[in-house]
């Protein structure tokens, strides 16, 4: 599995450049275009895996300087988001953000491309019933037998496709972030 990891810094120094090169067998830099640094992440069966918020802090010790972070979620197939991602990163605050982070951005800075390309995705991985389901699973704050019960369907049935959107779509809805995120996808 891997993912890749998006930062932005109004102006990349030649240093910043080496010392992400330098990280890990695992991680590497792809792509350094447009002040966007895109990083190959293959870390994700490693038993120490490198901390990403650690690596963070001593990077904006070291540059004095605060940086925008996008983290994908770990897939075995490329995500399809990446050119959407690289162009939205620049109105982002200054922080690591995960893909559930970027969708609230994305309904809050009311950036109906990035909302459309993110809806376009979960649809093309899984189907409106699924989608139904997660979204009066979340109405129903979370709960999955009061959301089996107004659904008319086993609660298995519904852990069965809540499980399925998350595999599909790498979004967790059984957490308030990622749940928060669909929420304010489909409801703003």
């Amino acid at each position: 599995m891997f993912r890749r990891i998006y930062i932005y810094q109004e102006h990349i120094p030649d240093e910043l450049i080496a010392v992400l090169s330098s990280l890990s067998d695992m991680i590497h830099v792809e792509t350094v275009e447009d002040n966007v640094i895109t990083l190959y992440d293959e870390d994700y069966y490693n038993e120490e895996p490198l901390d990403i918020d650690e690596l963070y802090m001593l990077l904006v010790d070291d540059f004095k300087t605060p940086f925008t972070m996008i983290l994908e979620p770990y897939s075995t197939t490329p995500f399809p988001l990446q050119e959407e991602c690289k162009s939205f990163i620049k109105q982002l605050p200054q922080r690591i953000l995960e893909f559930e982070d970027v969708i609230v951005y994305a309904v809050l800075y009311q950036n109906e491309s990035f909302k459309q390309a993110v809806k376009d995705y979960i649809q093309s991985q899984i189907n409106a019933d699924v989608i139904h389901t997660v979204r009066e699973f979340i109405t129903n704050n979370m709960n999955s037998s009061v959301s089996a019960k107004k659904l008319y369907m086993h609660r298995n049935t519904l852990n069965y496709r809540i499980d399925n959107f998350i595999d599909a779509t790498h979004i967790n809805v059984k957490t308030f972030k990622g749940a928060n995120a669909i929420y304010m996808l489909y409801q703003f």
